[in-house]
Protein backbone atom coordinates (compact mmCIF):
# COMPACT_ATOMS: atom_id res chain seq x y z
CA UNK A 1 0.00 0.00 0.00
CA UNK A 2 1.17 3.53 -0.75
CA UNK A 3 -0.12 6.88 0.55
CA UNK A 4 -1.67 9.80 -1.63
CA UNK A 5 -2.98 13.05 -0.66
CA UNK A 6 -6.18 14.43 -2.71
CA UNK A 7 -4.86 18.35 -4.03
CA UNK A 8 -8.93 19.51 -3.42
CA UNK A 9 -9.65 18.72 0.23
CA UNK A 10 -6.04 17.64 1.36
CA UNK A 11 -7.69 14.16 2.17
CA UNK A 12 -4.76 11.00 2.60
CA UNK A 13 -6.40 8.23 0.75
CA UNK A 14 -4.36 4.71 0.84
CA UNK A 15 -4.12 2.55 -2.58
CA UNK A 16 -2.71 -0.39 -3.82
CA UNK A 17 0.82 0.73 -5.38
CA UNK A 18 1.86 -2.62 -7.33
CA UNK A 19 1.84 -3.63 -10.91
CA UNK A 20 -1.15 -2.49 -12.83
CA UNK A 21 -2.69 -0.10 -10.20
CA UNK A 22 -1.70 3.89 -11.53
CA UNK A 23 -2.72 6.30 -8.58
CA UNK A 24 -4.38 8.03 -11.89
CA UNK A 25 -7.28 5.61 -11.89
CA UNK A 26 -7.52 6.35 -8.24
CA UNK A 27 -10.14 9.31 -6.81
CA UNK A 28 -10.18 11.08 -3.80
CA UNK A 29 -13.30 9.14 -1.23
CA UNK A 30 -14.74 12.39 0.07
CA UNK A 31 -14.68 14.77 -2.86
CA UNK A 32 -13.80 12.69 -6.04
CA UNK A 33 -10.73 14.99 -6.81
CA UNK A 34 -7.17 14.10 -8.41
CA UNK A 35 -4.89 12.46 -6.18
CA UNK A 36 -0.96 13.02 -5.95
CA UNK A 37 1.77 10.83 -4.08
CA UNK A 38 2.80 11.49 -0.49
CA UNK A 39 4.90 10.32 2.07
CA UNK A 40 3.88 7.95 4.97
CA UNK A 41 4.23 11.45 7.20
CA UNK A 42 2.61 13.61 4.96
CA UNK A 43 -0.54 11.39 5.47
CA UNK A 44 -0.10 10.78 9.45
CA UNK A 45 -0.08 14.29 9.57
CA UNK A 46 -3.44 14.84 6.96
CA UNK A 47 -5.03 12.56 8.98
CA UNK A 48 -4.55 14.69 12.35
CA UNK A 49 -5.76 17.81 10.58
CA UNK A 50 -8.79 15.63 9.06
CA UNK A 51 -10.04 14.39 12.73
CA UNK A 52 -10.18 11.06 11.17
CA UNK A 53 -13.54 11.60 8.84
CA UNK A 54 -12.27 8.21 7.31
CA UNK A 55 -11.02 4.94 9.08
CA UNK A 56 -7.15 4.94 7.85
CA UNK A 57 -5.15 2.07 8.18
CA UNK A 58 -1.61 3.24 9.48
CA UNK A 59 1.20 0.72 10.15
CA UNK A 60 2.20 -0.16 13.57
CA UNK A 61 5.96 -0.33 14.08
CA UNK A 62 7.13 -2.59 17.13
CA UNK A 63 10.76 -3.58 17.97
CA UNK A 64 11.49 -7.27 17.83
CA UNK A 65 11.86 -7.47 21.61
CA UNK A 66 8.13 -5.98 21.89
CA UNK A 67 6.83 -8.38 19.32
CA UNK A 68 8.77 -11.74 21.33
CA UNK A 69 7.02 -10.15 24.68
CA UNK A 70 3.69 -10.36 22.96
CA UNK A 71 3.72 -13.75 21.27
CA UNK A 72 4.90 -15.10 24.54
CA UNK A 73 2.21 -13.15 27.06
CA UNK A 74 -0.21 -14.71 23.63
CA UNK A 75 1.37 -18.69 24.49
CA UNK A 76 0.88 -18.05 28.16
CA UNK A 77 -3.12 -17.22 28.02
CA UNK A 78 -3.75 -19.77 25.77
CA UNK A 79 -2.07 -22.42 27.67
CA UNK A 80 -3.76 -20.89 30.12
CA UNK A 81 -7.38 -21.38 28.23
CA UNK A 82 -6.78 -24.91 27.54
CA UNK A 83 -6.19 -25.85 30.85
CA UNK A 84 -9.65 -24.35 31.39
CA UNK A 85 -8.43 -21.29 33.67
CA UNK A 86 -10.14 -17.78 32.88
CA UNK A 87 -8.01 -15.09 31.07
CA UNK A 88 -8.93 -11.52 31.65
CA UNK A 89 -8.43 -9.20 28.56
CA UNK A 90 -7.62 -5.76 28.93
Amino acid sequence: MAWAICVECGCPVSWPARRGHRLKDYKCPKCHGRLRRSTHDEAVEAMAKHGGFYDYYVDKWISLEEKKRLEEKARIDWEKIIRGGVVIIE
